[in-house]
């Protein structure tokens, strides 16, 4: 009897102190599609390489930002101005070093923090780093914590029909 107690508590505190997540995340709205044969949005088709995404200040239009630092800044159209969102802060979209070639999208706010200000800046080897708790996720692993104790990114579905590539809850 008192072994069957004992082991009842070890998997009632295993089940208490396991996390899980789920893959896609719906906490904040996204809607956004882009061109990937044009640039610089072509380059998300190298495995490896990601680009930041997010609203300009004035919020009428969009920019997107490479690992190396050069920032390209897009008018919305019209329809682009009613149907974008991009989640908690912006959105990050690559495709994985390791996976299945499927393009990846995550958002560009630390899921620690929890706060739109609380922006990822992405380096070259794909690792995503918090300009406020200074976590680090990696974007090649299905943005788990590199350092830090977080959950993985926010992460958002995506879809390819011809060379547009959509993200979307």
């Amino acid at each position: 009897m008192k072994t069957k107690v004992i082991a009842l508590l070890l998997i009632l505190v295993g089940a208490a102190c396991s996390r899980s997540y789920e893959v896609f995340s719906d906490k904040y709205p996204v809607s956004f599609s882009c061109d990937i044969s044009l640039s610089p949005f072509n380059k998300v088709q190298t495995s490896g390489y990601f680009l930041a995404i997010r609203p300009t200040p004035t919020k009428n239009g969009y920019k997107v930002r490479e690992p190396d630092g050069n920032e390209h800044t897009f008018p919305y159209t019209e329809i682009q101005s009613r149907v974008f969102k991009f989640g908690l802060a912006g959105l990050i979209i690559g495709k994985p070093y390791f996976g299945d070639g499927a393009y990846y999208a995550y958002d560009l706010g630390c899921p620690q923090c929890d706060r739109s200000a609380a922006l990822l800046s992405i380096n070259a080897e794909g690792i995503a780093t918090c300009n406020k708790c200074n976590n680090s996720y990696n974007l090649n692993n299905n943005g788990i914590a590199h350092t830090g104790d977080s959950r993985p990114l926010y992460r958002y579905r995506t879809s390819l029909r011809g060379n547009v590539l959509m993200v979307h809850n």
